[in-house]
């Protein structure tokens, strides 16, 4: 076994949302003002590549709502013209980052 198949038999592997649950102040998450300034611009981010990348005038809308009786709990609703996932390649986008 060579030194790098030892090293890497050593490291752990963790689940991606475990790593953004121990690393929220790395991630822009730390506080619920910083999560939403983060997450906005997330989507607003993707939104205008995605519409870039179509060569599509990008519209967009941000709808931020709270979830009645969690007092720090919130939905985001990002909703743009842009083209889309196909079906088939949602679980490939987002399967493995939940």
């Amino acid at each position: 076994m060579s030194i790098a198949e030892k090293m890497a038999s050593n490291q752990k592997q963790i689940a991606i949302s475990e790593f953004f649950e121990k690393n929220k102040h790395f991630l822009g998450f730390d506080t619920l003002n910083r999560a939403i300034i983060t997450a906005v611009k997330e989507a607003v981010d993707n939104s205008l590549d995605a519409c870039e990348e179509a060569r599509i005038l990008p519209d967009i809308s941000i709808e931020i709502q709270r979830v009645p009786n969690k007092k720090d709990n919130l939905i985001l609703i990002a909703k743009d013209n842009g083209p889309g996932i196909p079906q088939k390649s949602i679980e490939n986008v987002f399967g493995k980052l939940l």
